[in-house]
């Protein structure tokens, strides 16, 4: 299976009309969501920045069997009152109007759950089916840590016990099971 990045579009005119299946990747500016993705490429097809707020274009990856599609990163922007505004528009019409979307997986910061981390969950646990919340960079401490508080991140973020995921892209812990979840998903449709 060849892996590749499609393209990268701003408006709904420019997004891929076809009918192929969508998972796509929402978070926080600088999360990992790009090293999530080329993690699950097994290879460098995303751009990683160090510096919050460079994805401010809707990614499209070919996964084969399912496209990946990497939102811009909400929260932390450096740029103009419109830019940011652009962007959040940009998040929040791919959410409402996309019909190739059939997963949603938000991408936060183990170690940082903040109010706009919380308010997303939210929103996507009223909207989807298909929300998972992958919980990156648990490898800032001891897996038990995060396990020991898996209940209550769950409280916290409104979601159920199997629609969290914790990971760490940079040393691909848990990427198998992020993988499988992507799998058993794509088996329903």
């Amino acid at each position: 299976m060849s892996i590749s990045f499609i393209k990268s579009a701003s408006a709904p005119e420019h997004w891929i009309q076809d009918q192929t299946t969508e998972i796509c990747l929402v978070g926080r500016s600088n999360v990992g969501k790009s090293t999530i993705i080329n993690v699950l490429a097994n290879q460098q097809i995303a751009k990683t920045s160090k510096t919050p707020g460079r994805t401010q274009l809707v990614n499209f990856y070919d996964f084969g069997k399912y496209r990946l599609v990497d939102l811009p990163g909400y929260g932390y922007m450096v740029g103009s009152h419109k830019l940011k505004q652009g962007i959040s528009n940009i998040i929040n019409e791919y959410l409402s109007q996309r019909t190739n979307l059939f997963a949603v997986f938000q991408v936060c910061d183990a170690n940082v759950i903040t109010d706009m981390d919380i308010q997303m969950s939210k929103y996507l646990t009223s909207k989807f089916k298909n929300h998972y919340v992958v919980l990156n960079k648990i490898d800032k401490k001891t897996l038990s840590v995060y396990l020991n508080n898996h209940s209550r991140i769950c409280n916290y973020l409104k979601v159920k016990p199997d629609q969290l995921i914790f990971i760490s892209a940079k040393n691909k812990t848990n990427i198998s099971l992020l993988r499988k979840t992507i799998h058993d998903l794509l088996v329903k449709i």
